[in-house]
């Protein structure tokens, strides 16, 4: 059975793919700083992915095994604010988890997908990209690093037989935007090409898309869901 690791997986869109992943014959991996408050029907292990010996740790359970099929970096944070008025440590923490990060945890899935000679990497951006969003410039700048890392590595493993893509949802409802003013979101969506909000559905069905194995060409790219 292929295995698919999706890290983020407490909550939001994290929790949702890796339980949905469940119902399509994978066996799945998920792994967050906590343990997830509702039902999940996955593998949980405890990992901050921002720690690079909890990362090894965590991946390395996985480093000679040819099962490997999936990594989706969804883990995340983020904090709406002028940057002048945001603290070091959260500016650390925001470029720390959502980029570095996603490159732990890529490196870590490298070995193990070189011998299963085929794999999947899916990273996650953010629309705040495309519109530049005030208030929102180092969460922005790593998901900027991210979408450039993304192509970059996308190079390096293709010979290996191993594609690297990254989902930008439209706006969609999840903690991390829940603390938007109306007005804010109100802007996003008039800025997408379709104005309605993003769905966690909307999310993995571009998830399943990108796994298929009718993607194996399709590497390198950034899916715009509900297009900017």
């Amino acid at each position: 059975m292929k295995k698919i690791i999706v890290t983020g997986c407490s909550q939001g869109i994290g929790l949702f793919v890796a339980n949905e992943l469940t119902k399509l014959n994978y066996d799945v991996y998920g792994i967050s700083r906590k343990k997830p408050k509702s039902n999940f029907k996955f593998n949980f292990i405890e990992c901050d992915v921002s720690k690079s010996d909890d990362v090894k740790n965590v991946f390395s359970r996985f480093r000679k095994d040819k099962e490997v099929y999936g990594l989706i970096n969804v883990a995340g944070v983020a904090s709406m604010n002028l940057l002048v008025s945001t603290p070091d440590e959260t500016i650390k923490r925001i470029i720390e988890t959502n980029l570095i990060g996603t490159i732990y945890c890529t490196k870590a899935i490298i070995p193990p997908m070189i011998r299963s000679k085929i794999g999947r990497i899916i990273n996650f951006t953010s629309i705040a990209v495309r519109i530049g969003a005030k208030g929102e410039s180092t969460y922005i700048a790593s998901k900027g690093g991210v979408e450039a890392f993304s192509r970059s590595i996308a190079r390096e493993l293709s010979p290996a037989n191993i594609t690297v893509n990254t989902i930008s949802p439209a706006f969609i409802e999840t903690r991390l935007s829940s603390g938007l003013p109306a007005n804010v979101k109100k802007t996003v969506i008039e800025r997408q090409i379709i104005e309605s909000e993003c769905t966690l559905v909307d999310v993995f069905d571009c998830v399943k898309i990108i796994l298929s194995d009718e993607s194996k060409k399709i590497t390198g790219e950034i899916f715009n869901i509900g297009g900017v």
